[in-house]
């Protein structure tokens, strides 16, 4: 080496910190296209405003709720807060910026899940290029399912559960899965899928047993039964883990929650997810690599869970990018070895790289300019509820002299309703099935639709106005009744007070 080298070297390297690693580079992507497309985001589920609603209602009474506070007709009902710790977030933000405060927390969440994806590629020795393919590829697949909501948290603990496990099954210290023990008891007071951290250590420890490495399967087996304690320590003990795993077990309400069903290939969300199904077929073909026990059985059983439903897209995305793509990098050093060199070319430039400074400046500019009412999404509608999807315009209407008595809703708008009114007025029902059950769920079908006996059912509840979009089959025959009054109609909803 050269005189001139070796005094270069240092000088390079003294400011190489400053550089945006791989990482930064995926976050501050991700973070960006997310809030492009975050107005869809938002308004692609009706459960935003319960949530906010709960979580404000935690921080003026400084209690968790554990009953029914939001409707008429599950009030006082026993209540398991299985998102509490997401909700008191979505409102804290909320309170400091509005809707713009729930985006920005979103975009967070979703480009950090994606930024420890390219950091686990690169700890398992993926370099730089591929592991920021792999990041942004992973982000396209789970785009199937990012909307604004607590499962989110799931996403990005997911993330960190994956990096802590392959990070012991190459290093081998035991030390390290403590790590899922505080990520745990996060992720049970924050969203309901924390059972996903149990699946994936299991699957590690079932793994380690097939290899017959009989210490890592034992550590790995001692850390789950830590991780089931754990999960314990919530506002209400045992019963967050059967109505996790109960719920799973209403078929009815499973059938008709549309993120619980397959994928549906004909819908151009499902085909990164497919891409990426069969590129891992064509690449174990081609490779004619043999997967030790561990990441085949992950990959097998996350497979089946992302084919079964839709929702699990997201995981399986973060578990297939990081289990192939250290795979696929060791083969092109041996199968495409010009191709390999310039990987490791690019590579270089990649080492001792940080420069995490550059996503906070991003997020700040954005922030500040969001703030300041610039519009920076796909169709500049700003960060808000949309009038074509939720009945903003009706609820303005009234909000000023509301209907009295008990209301009927539309289920998907339960949400918004409760954002907007209570706690003057409580919903009929929102989305939150899992708590409202089939019984009253399909009675709600039952009104709707105007199915027969649907006079005798709002009867029971003692309805005195509705909430309804013009298109559902009640509202022709309100239309047609005496007995109902038009209060209000646009194209979104109608309003129905009985006379």
């Amino acid at each position: 080496m050269s005189h001139n080298q070796m005094n270069q070297n240092p000088v390079s390297s003294k400011y190489q910190w400053l550089l945006p690693s791989v990482s930064v580079l995926v976050f501050v992507l991700v973070f960006w296209i997310s809030l492009y497309f975050m107005p869809q985001m938002m308004n692609g589920d009706g459960d935003l405003g319960r949530h906010i609603t709960l979580g404000n209602y935690i921080l003026d009474q400084r209690t968790i709720p554990t009953t029914d506070l939001f409707s008429h007709t599950m009030q006082g009902t026993f209540m398991v807060p299985h998102e509490w710790l997401s909700q008191l977030a979505f409102a804290l933000v909320h309170r400091a910026a509005g809707l713009n405060g729930i985006a920005w927390l979103t975009a967070v969440l979703i480009a950090a899940t994606y930024a420890v994806l390219t950091y686990t590629l690169q700890q398992a020795g993926v370099r730089a290029f591929l592991a920021l393919a792999g990041g942004l590829f992973g982000s396209v697949v789970g785009a199937i399912h990012t909307l604004t909501r607590p499962h989110l948290f799931t996403l990005f603990f997911f993330a960190l559960a994956l990096l802590i496990l392959e990070t012991y099954r190459r290093r081998g210290k035991e030390k390290t899965l403590l790590w899922l023990l505080p990520l745990m008891l996060l992720w049970t007071n924050t969203h309901g899928a924390f059972i996903a951290g149990f699946v994936l250590t299991l699957l590690y420890a079932v793994g380690a047993v097939l290899e017959k490495r009989l210490r890592p399967a034992l550590a790995l087996l001692a850390t789950l039964v830590l991780l089931v304690l754990t999960s314990l320590l919530n506002p209400v003990g045992a019963a967050l883990l059967s109505n996790s795993f109960g719920y799973l077990q209403e078929d009815f309400l499973v059938n008709i929650t549309i993120e619980y069903r397959s994928p549906d290939f004909h819908q151009i969300s499902a085909w990164p997810f497919a891409a990426l199904l069969l590129g891992s077929l064509g690449f174990a073909w081609l490779s004619g690599k043999r997967l030790t026990w561990t990441p085949l059985l992950t990959l097998l059983v996350w497979s089946a869970f992302a084919l079964y439903s839709a929702r699990n897209i997201p995981l399986y995305g973060l578990v297939a990018v990081a289990l192939l793509l250290p795979e696929i990098d060791n083969w092109l050093k041996v199968s495409w070895p010009r191709l390999s060199r310039f990987l490791s070319s690019t590579d270089a430039a990649a080492r001792g790289s940080w420069g995490w400074m550059w996503a906070v400046l991003v997020m700040i500019a954005v922030m500040v300019a969001q703030a300041n009412g610039a519009k920076t999404d796909l169709f500049g509608r700003g960060n808000t509820f949309n009038d074509e999807m939720f009945p903003i315009a009706a609820v303005d209407a009234i909000q000023d002299d509301l209907p009295a008595g008990r209301m009927f809703n539309e289920f998907g708008w339960g949400g918004y309703l409760l954002y907007r009114l209570w706690p003057e007025r409580l919903v009929f029902i929102d989305a939150q099935t899992d708590f409202y059950g089939e019984a009253l769920t399909r009675q709600f079908l039952q009104i709707a639709d105007a199915e027969p006996g649907w006079e005798a059912a709002l009867a029971e509840y003692d309805v005195a106005w509705i909430i309804l979009p013009p298109t559902r089959p009640l509202a022709a025959w309100l239309e047609q009744s005496a007995e109902w009054q038009e209060l209000y109609r646009d194209d979104t909803a109608v309003i129905w007070t009985r006379n």
